[in-house]
């Protein structure tokens, strides 16, 4: 039976506010755009039912991806970020700015990149207790938002259909599910698995 494919590409857009056992963060994607010239954004980070005070440290990587989707991070101290370290105690909130040395104006060039990690620091040791400590890492986005652009080619490897996806825009897309359908366009198989492509990667 003749099957047709349908990608459902999630918008560039994500989710405002995304919580994590007491601790959420505002907004969970950056954007650095040309129209406004912008150098800086901000990101707030809050704390709820916390019972000690938690102290952080924040870095930023360069972010890519290589010929076979899999990111690859490098550190990049150039980036501007304030307060690098900071304590958050139970009910209250810090913000935290992210910014470059120069505004954005690379409106014909890719999208350029970086991840901004948030890493709790641990408290000193204490016996017969076990810590959980957060790492999260926020994207950062400069440059341009160019319409979507995909190059899709289906590929029947029996039993399995795999799928090559590459993103030919000058910026990334979120993928939030990829669903099959057959030529009656009822669905066959649905995968939810959330996957960022950035420029030219697949």
């Amino acid at each position: 039976m003749k099957k047709l494919l349908y990608l459902l590409a999630g918008s560039v857009l994500g989710f405002s506010h995304v919580a994590w056992a007491g601790l959420s963060i505002s907004p969970v994607q950056l954007y650095l755009g040309e129209k406004s010239k912008q150098k800086s954004t901000t990101i707030v980070i809050s704390s709820k039912d916390f019972t000690t005070s938690k102290t952080f440290e924040a870095s930023a990587v360069r972010w890519a991806q290589n010929e076979q989707g899999e990111d690859i991070f490098e550190p990049d101290p150039n980036m501007i970020i304030n307060p690098k370290n900071f304590i958050i105690a139970p009910d209250s909130k810090q913000i935290v700015r992210v910014g470059l040395n120069q505004a954005v104006v690379n409106n014909d060039h890719p999208e350029k990149t970086w991840r901004i990690i948030f890493q709790e620091v641990a408290p000193p040791a204490q016996d017969n207790t076990v810590n959980f400590l957060f790492n999260i890492s926020v994207p950062l986005f400069v440059g341009r938002q160019a319409p979507i652009n995909l190059d899709i080619q289906p590929k029947l490897d029996t039993p399995d259909l795999n799928l090559s996806i590459k993103n030919n825009s000058l910026s990334h897309i979120q993928i939030s599910k990829i669903t099959l359908l057959d030529a009656n366009k009822k669905e066959i198989e649905t995968n939810h698995e959330m996957k960022y492509l950035l420029p030219q990667s697949r």
